[in-house]
């Protein structure tokens, strides 16, 4: 009872060139565990695994431990953040979320580009969010959600290219407003 497994898969296409889906047709997973210390505090562990990824296996662990009885810091990847219970249906966090993905280029992406070697060539994209942000729950299977904040870091990388594209200077603002069911 103490412990629960976690499986995600995401399949889907990554790319733009839909001419060849079986060319950009991905599906990342993940497995994690969770184990329930007590209502108060739980251990996380997982591993995320994308073969088209730079390195395909990513380990993380973290914890969720309710500190009082409206305050839990939530530390676990990729959305670690400390929450505020303000009412029993409404949330308000501050934190952060961690997001790499991959996408399949065209076969002429490079050439348009002036970069022949960018051709069909696979992008990694990562991107750091910090911000503050709520969760209200309309109902048992629906809520909403919104968030503000700064995108401090994000990166564009061909590795399999060895062209990478640090943004470092180049962070921005963000803004989120989502239903979720």
């Amino acid at each position: 009872d103490s412990i629960l497994v976690r499986f995600e898969v995401q399949p889907g296409i990554y790319g733009t060139d839909f001419d060849d889906l079986s060319e950009a047709f991905n599906a990342p997973f993940l497995i994690g565990g969770t184990y329930i210390y007590n209502s108060n505090l739980q251990f996380v562990a997982g591993v995320s695994v994308d073969i088209e990824r730079e390195y395909p296996v990513l380990p993380a662990a973290g914890v969720r431990w309710k500190v009082a009885r409206q305050w839990v810091l939530n530390a676990v990847l990729p959305t670690p953040r400390i929450e505020f219970e303000l009412y029993r249906d409404l949330t308000l966090y501050v934190g952060a979320n961690i997001k790499q993905t991959n996408f399949r280029m065209e076969d002429d992406f490079g050439t348009k580009h002036g970069n022949p070697r960018l051709n069909h060539a696979l992008l990694s994209y990562g991107e750091v969010r910090t911000g503050i942000g709520f969760e209200w729950k309309l109902s048992s299977i629906l809520s909403m959600t919104g968030e503000i904040g700064y995108q401090p870091y994000r990166s564009f990388d061909f590795y399999r290219a060895d062209i990478r594209f640090k943004e470092d200077g180049s962070s921005a603002p963000y803004g989120v407003v989502a239903l979720r069911g």
